[in-house]
């Protein structure tokens, strides 16, 4: 029996709706009888979060044409186009695969020592960053960079991958070789912590599609209903070499489900 021919198309929507973004894009391009039901609102309605057209609302730059876009067209508009939110601090997209929440929080929303001192950071616009600003360090010989995110924005029952998104500049001192701490803290817990170098780049450092360099500073789990306050603190540090260290252009640091690949 075609079930294509006695279901009616909600059916079928509610069934791909059950898959991933993933398997009804599949089905869509395998088996044309699913086409109509798969690219349906209904479909990708459920792939979107409960919360997206608020958090488009409170984009600075939504997207223009918003209103003439099918669901299956915002879905993939927000994997490829983050928006900017919180006073252009923080970004949010789609895990292109999963549907999952993605944020990443930029410099500006970021606690950088000494960076109110213009001696020591700086602040650029970067064609290649999503943000209208990243730090750039001038010269400092303590190292620190944290910030806190309240999980409870993120996709729940998910595990995430927390990386640190950077670049170097033309003159880079104090970071060939030298090891950074790194730290996770989970509602008073600690989640993740180690060391890492960033320069020279080794394995663990991968070059972005959008020209950034990124390094996996550590993991978590969403259990929003174990997660206590919310709150995950992050933070990257260096005090203990002494050397001047300058170089290093600062975007923020990026939260992903974790990839399966």
């Amino acid at each position: 029996m075609d079930i294509t021919k006695v279901l009616p198309r909600d059916c079928m929507s509610k069934i791909v709706s059950f898959t991933t973004p993933r398997d009804a894009c599949r089905s869509s391009a395998v088996c044309s009888a699913f086409k109509d039901s798969a690219d349906s609102d209904e479909t990708w309605e459920a792939f979107l979060p409960a919360d997206c057209h608020h958090l488009v609302a409170q984009s600075s730059a939504p997207p223009a044409n918003l209103d003439s876009l099918t669901k299956k067209q915002l879905y993939h508009h927000l994997c490829d186009h983050p928006l900017l939110l919180a006073n252009n601090t923080m970004s949010f997209s789609l895990d292109k695969e999963s549907g999952k929440k993605c944020y990443m929080i930029g410099a500006r929303g970021l606690w950088i020592l000494w960076s109110p001192d213009l001696r020591y950071w700086s602040y650029a616009s970067i064609q290649e960053s999503r943000f209208p600003e990243v730090a750039v360090l001038d010269h400092v010989w303590w190292f620190e960079v944290k910030g806190i995110l309240n999980t409870r924005l993120l996709s729940p029952k998910t595990t995430y991958d927390v990386f640190f998104i950077f670049q170097f500049g033309s003159e880079i001192l104090g970071f060939t070789g030298t090891f950074i701490n790194f730290s996770l803290n989970k509602s008073g817990a600690f989640t993740s912590e180690g060391q890492v170098v960033l320069y020279p780049p080794r394995i663990g450092v991968k070059e972005r599609e959008d020209g950034w360099l990124e390094i996996k500073v550590g993991e978590f789990y969403t259990d929003h209903e174990e997660d206590g306050d919310g709150l995950l603190e992050f933070r990257l540090w260096e005090f203990n070499d002494y050397n001047e260290k300058k170089g290093i252009l600062v975007e923020g640091f990026e939260f992903r489900p974790k990839s399966h690949e």
